[in-house]
């Protein structure tokens, strides 16, 4: 990748790992402390715009990008299109429209939220799933961990001004009252975001060069079943760890009595591990190979829910975020690289859709069940049994990071199988 298109990838990734940290690591909290939803509400909210996202990826702009040979068009379009809609979708001007605030119409503005997010991200899938292929379009196997590992130290650091961006607005002045600033800035950087891929980019397909790591492709990737079972194994660990990053800030807040501020100092530390580690882990991939790093990612994505439930005090979860920020690196940037390794060339569109709607449909979709209707049946039966609503939801969410742990051990087990199969096939 020459300088000038890892300028405009680096660019864009910042821009938009800061509005989604700026956004949506509030937007779960937004639901549960302020418009009073349920667990199970609180999740649609993220999973129905996930699941809208990771259908028209594959089925409509993945295969629609490859055939018109363009990338940075679909990214361009689907940032300007999120960035009018939330300006509609922000509290003061969905006032305007409907005539009412969202404190007197909870579940009015909870259920737009809903459903203009879905709508939303129908069409914004097609900046995902182009800035996927275009970077693999742009690098080649042998360099791709260290250029991936770097671009997601710039999405780290994006993450982090978002995430304390959003920790001193969310609370200001008042508890919750600086959420609709959050739509504007986010409104204002995916704009930007935009601009910045239409002046920077030269698109360019770089050739694959066959190495002993990439499984050899031929007709309609005859390995595919490799890649299919990969999928599998990372969907679990999407699911463990969506699961406790959906409950982890209302669990502070009430368990912990954490600020908006000191939240995302937490999650800042593992972002802050995350842009140290994601070099010199993507350098490290590149030479010693993608498996073995997967492999320890594996392993920590069963310990590190059980490691959140053992703090008293903020301060000790800290090193439970550095762990945290490790297998972030290992899971998102380590497992690109092995995806884009295995997948062809000429339909990089096509599998990195599916890539693409795997991780967001375990991230997304399904704790919609693990952290949404699981913990409101638990949260009913502890009442029931005598527990106040605050202790009976701390213990609910507390069974989300113990059940986390067991899905990730499922998604370890699958990555054998896939160790298996994959030396038996070369």
């Amino acid at each position: 990748m020459d300088r000038k298109n890892f300028i405009g990838m680096s660019s864009f990734q910042f821009m938009a790992a800061t509005r989604r940290g700026l956004f949506y690591a509030f937007l779960t909290l937004f639901f549960l402390e302020v418009l009073r939803r349920s667990f199970t509400e609180s999740m649609l909210v993220m999973a129905l715009p996930m699941l809208a996202n990771s259908l028209t990826q594959p089925l409509i702009w993945g295969p629609l990008s490859d055939k018109m040979g363009t990338r940075k068009i679909f990214i361009a379009v689907g940032e300007s299109i999120a960035g009018v809609a939330y300006i509609l979708l922000s509290p003061p001007v969905w006032s305007i429209f409907s005539g009412v605030t969202f404190i007197q119409a909870p579940e009015l503005y909870a259920l737009t939220l809903i459903i203009g997010l879905t709508l939303l991200e129908s069409f914004w899938s097609m900046s995902n799933v182009a800035w996927s292929a275009l970077l693999a379009d742009l690098t080649v196997e042998e360099t791709r961990g260290t250029i991936v590992g770097g671009l997601f130290s710039v999405d780290a650091i994006g993450r982090i001004i978002g995430v304390f961006l959003g920790g001193l607005l969310y609370d200001y002045p008042t508890k919750a009252a600086g959420f609709p600033y959050l739509f504007y800035l986010s409104s204002a950087i995916m704009f930007s975001s935009a601009l910045v891929i239409l002046l920077t980019i030269e698109e360019k397909r770089t050739p694959r060069r066959p190495t002993p790591r990439t499984l050899e492709i031929k007709g309609d990737f005859e390995n595919k079943h490799i890649f299919y079972l990969f999928l599998v194994a990372i969907m679990f660990v999407s699911i463990a760890t969506a699961s406790i990053w959906r409950v982890l800030n209302y669990y502070l807040r009430l368990a912990l009595l954490a600020t908006s501020f000191e939240m995302s100092i937490i999650s800042n530390v593992a972002s802050i591990t995350q842009l140290v580690t994601n070099p010199i882990i993507g350098k490290l991939s590149d030479v010693k190979g993608r498996l073995p790093l997967l492999q320890i990612g594996f392993i920590l994505a069963v310990i590190t829910p059980i490691l959140y439930t053992l703090p008293r005090k903020l301060i000790w979860l800290i090193p439970v975020s550095i762990v945290a920020g490790v297998l972030r690196v290992l899971s998102i940037t380590v497992a690109f690289s092995y995806v884009a390794d295995i997948v062809p060339e000429n339909a990089r569109g096509k599998y990195m859709g599916q890539y693409n709607m795997a991780r967001s449909l375990s991230f997304g979709v399904v704790p919609i069940l693990t952290a949404g209707i699981l913990p409101d049946l638990w949260k009913k039966r502890l009442i029931l049994a005598g527990y106040t609503i605050e202790a009976a939801e701390i213990t609910a969410m507390l069974y989300v990071f113990y059940l986390s742990s067991a899905i990730a051990l499922i998604g370890l087990v699958t990555f054998q199988i896939h160790n298996i199969v994959l030396k038996r096939r070369t």
